[in-house]
């Protein structure tokens, strides 16, 4: 009888191993410097193998990539507040993130996202939500609002987080033979809507649920064109009713218990910042980015799109826009594949999500990993393996 084998067997599923294990720890580890350390580890072993993935590096998207971040991380010179070595700490950044991209773009061709990430994230998210579930039973907060645990310490990152587990575990229910996986995948889609429920944000009920929406529509419609034209179909539908909720007061008051939690005062500050000399290029990713509002102190502008732009200005959100639509290009273009699916599925959450919500694009493992470079990593792997069969 052949011995399964559980170690990897070359150097790319060393580093499917690292991903995988980099995802898990911000799920079951308290401090960012601990998931760091695997990090810095994959990062290492990404660039001693350069050589057999420069073809990636040479691809639009992964220019795109490099040059938005390169470009935040130049930014430091151009901020109110830094230090020489704070280039330096944005610049390690820079490579965390690239070496990440380059490193799920590499696995995909071996099919770990499906294998490995997908069912690792419906087993261990779902055990971690659940544990999450328990202790705000046991021990409910003041406000009664569900926080994660390990990093995932706030309430809305924890249920956005959760939201993505839920997609992935959509996924496996849909597209696993084995009926343990399947059972699996729907238990842990129940934990997590009791998780994100008990959140009480009401940015996550909406992003999720559009989020795995956008995943059912893709795995059962084959036509991409009936794909899209359904997506549009429902965003206005949504979009509508929305609308209309929130011009009747009760309607807003039940959705908004919070009223709208001084985003737009917020936005106008930051705003008024930007405009004063710094539209083109931004304030620069140093620049603190704190509001004082009178009666409380922000410490973002709480919308990673202004966020982009408050550090980079329209250049470093231009750049951002192209990263976005250059991916969601390369998702459809591959319309067919389970993985370009699986990150409609994840862009669907985070593109609404950070309307509201985010502010660090570039920086160390954390939610923007999850929501932003895992579905444009699995776009750049898209596109290498398409530059591939060109050749």
């Amino acid at each position: 009888m052949a011995v399964q084998r559980w170690w990897p067997r070359d150097s790319i599923e060393f580093v499917g191993v690292l991903i995988v294990a980099c995802f898990a720890a911000v799920l079951l580890l308290t401090s960012q410097s601990g998931s760091s350390v695997l990090t810095y580890v994959l990062t290492l072993l990404v660039l001693f193998r350069a050589s057999q993935w420069s073809d990636i590096a040479r691809t639009d998207l992964f220019l795109l990539i490099a040059a938005l971040l390169l470009y935040l991380s130049l930014s430091v010179f151009w901020s109110s507040e830094w230090e020489l070595r704070d280039f330096g700490s944005q610049f390690v950044r820079f490579l965390l993130v690239c070496s990440f991209v380059i490193g799920v773009a590499e696995v995909r061709l071996r099919g770990q996202i499906q294998r490995w990430l997908r069912r690792t994230m419906t087993l261990v998210g779902g055990g971690v939500i659940l544990a999450a579930v328990i202790n705000h039973v046991v021990w409910p907060p003041e406000d009664g609002r569900l926080n994660g645990l390990g990093q995932l310490d706030t309430h809305v990152i924890a249920a956005l987080i959760y939201g993505i587990v839920a997609v992935l575990a959509l996924q496996a229910v849909l597209r696993e033979q084995a009926i343990f996986w399947r059972i699996t995948g729907v238990v842990t889609i129940l934990i997590a809507a009791y998780a994100i429920w008990g959140s009480d944000s009401r940015n996550a009920w909406v992003s999720v649920v559009f989020g795995l929406a956008v995943l059912l529509l893709a795995e059962r419609l084959a036509d991409r064109q009936r794909f899209v034209t359904s997506i549009v179909s429902v965003a206005l539908l949504g979009g509508a009713i929305l609308v209309a909720l929130f011009s009747v007061e009760s309607t807003r008051a039940l959705l908004l218990p919070r009223g709208t939690s001084f985003r737009p005062e917020i936005w106008d500050l930051a705003m008024a910042r930007i405009l004063d000399g710094h539209l083109l290029f931004g304030l620069g990713i140093n620049t603190p980015s704190d509001f004082n509002l009178g009666v409380t102190q922000i410490l973002h502008p709480h919308n990673i799109y202004l966020s982009v732009m408050y550090q980079g200005g329209l250049f470093g959100l231009g750049l951002f826009v192209l990263v976005i639509w250059k991916t969601l290009r390369e998702l459809l273009l591959h319309y067919e594949e389970a993985d370009a699916k699986l990150a409609l599925g994840i862009l669907a959450v985070a593109l609404p999500a950070y309307l509201l919500d985010g502010h660090e694009l570039l920086d160390k493992i954390g939610s923007t990993w999850f929501l932003i470079w895992l579905p444009v990593a699995i776009a750049v792997g898209l596109r290498w393996s398409r530059s591939l069969r060109e050749t």
